[in-house]
């Protein structure tokens, strides 16, 4: 899938202008959501819009011709997209995260990728797979990485690999970031939600990887990354863990709210079947939609919470990244609970295709899936440290 640049974003923008383009893209995504499901991943036209507007930008660093906004300019552009599509979010979510990734790599990586453009499209895999090979001046990769979202529309790839730890005998996690002529892309994304992400298995056989475009998992978890000694905004300073969750549970948000909107408007006008009794009389539905608003309500300030960490100019904490993680766990499980009360009450017709909420449900399951905000393991982590206990070592990071 090839995005050609048709219009220059401006050269600078700020929140609002943002925002308000976002909106503006929200009701031809929303025509194109179906679409989009049926080819199982975005349409070029919705890439081609969101690069147009300038909204692949909002985390890239100034000094390569990015806007710099912050988190809470990137959480709100994709709440906007989120409500008209969740697969859309999702895709343009990770657009933005991957140049926020690419952001802590060696000034020479950041050149590769950016130097004619700051629009270069990146997806990526955190998960470990594949062989690594060391040589003098890089490393060889081979392998299969499934997961790897919105891989059609991207030029680069960002991919995890399992290296000989430094400090010891064991493995440890590094990223290797390769452009699209040294993968192939396996279709293998047959599922049930959140379809038109396109998130098929990229597949490298024996590429080259140039030292500087490698980097140690460790260091972008401990906000320590050599990138970030260039760029020097507060945001690439902070903990890989303390931000990353932000692009998979504002899809997630985003999805929910959207989802909430139609029900909502659907139950202001719908009669039962039978006996023509307006719904929105019943106190049963009422109190549906009053518990349901509450949960989305409780989700975003959980998330806007997380937010303030993020947006302090000093180092996140160990336990501010033990709760953030809680946080974004929790939240997704408010989300879900929402999600799946909306669906139940909706009626036989929420089960047609041609019905939104339905996709709506199976997007909103699909990211609440993810093992990065499950709520058992955050759940673990931030209890002990409340009850006094050391940290599980099988934990990951935070």
């Amino acid at each position: 899938m090839s995005i050609t640049r048709h219009v220059t974003p401006p050269s600078s923008m700020i929140r609002d202008d943002a925002v308000t383009r976002a909106k503006e893209l929200a009701s031809a995504i929303r025509g194109r959501a179906a679409a989009a499901e049926k080819a199982r991943h975005q349409l070029p036209e919705t890439i081609q819009e969101i690069v147009d507007a300038g909204l692949v930008r909002i985390l890239t660093p100034a000094r390569w011709g990015g806007y710099e906004l912050g988190f809470d300019t990137f959480v709100d552009t994709v709440l906007e997209i989120g409500k008209a599509d969740a697969s859309a979010s999702w895709c343009y979510s990770f657009l933005n995260i991957h140049a926020w990734l690419l952001a802590h790599f060696p000034e020479e990586a950041q050149y590769d990728v950016w130097h004619q453009t700051p629009d270069v499209l990146m997806a990526d895999s955190l998960i470990p797979a594949g062989k690594v090979t060391t040589t003098d001046n890089g490393y060889y990769i081979s392998g299969s990485w499934p997961w790897v979202s919105g891989v059609d529309h991207s030029e680069w790839s960002l991919l995890s690999g399992l290296m000989p730890s430094p400090n010891g005998p064991s493995f440890e996690p590094y990223m290797f970031l390769i452009p699209r002529h040294d993968y192939e892309i396996e279709d293998t994304w047959f599922v049930t939600g959140l379809r038109a992400s396109g998130s098929k298995t990229a597949v490298v056989r024996d590429a080259f990887v140039p030292n500087h475009r490698v980097i140690r998992l460790a260091d972008l978890s401990e906000g320590n990354a050599q990138g970030a000694t260039v760029n020097t905004h507060p945001m690439y300073q902070h903990p890989l863990m303390a931000l990353f969750p932000t692009a998979l549970t504002a899809p997630i948000l985003g999805a929910t709210l959207g989802a909430y909107e139609l029900w909502r408007e659907n139950n202001r006008t719908r009669t039962t079947r039978i006996t023509g009794i307006q719904l929105s009389t019943f106190s049963h539905q009422q109190i549906r939609i009053a518990e349901t608003e509450a949960e989305i309500t409780s989700a975003q300030s959980f998330l806007r919470r997380a937010l303030d960490i993020i947006r302090s100019d000093g180092p996140i904490t160990l336990a501010q990244r033990i709760q953030n993680h809680r946080d974004y766990a929790y939240m997704t499980q408010l989300c879900l609970r929402a999600i799946e009360r909306i669906y139940l009450t909706s009626g036989g017709t929420a089960n047609y295709e041609s019905n939104p909420l339905q996709r709506y449900w199976r997007d909103v399951h699909a990211m609440g899936a993810h093992v990065a905000i499950n709520f058992d393991t955050a759940g673990e982590t931030f209890g002990r440290q409340e009850l006094g206990l050391m940290r599980n070592p099988n934990d990951p990071a935070v």
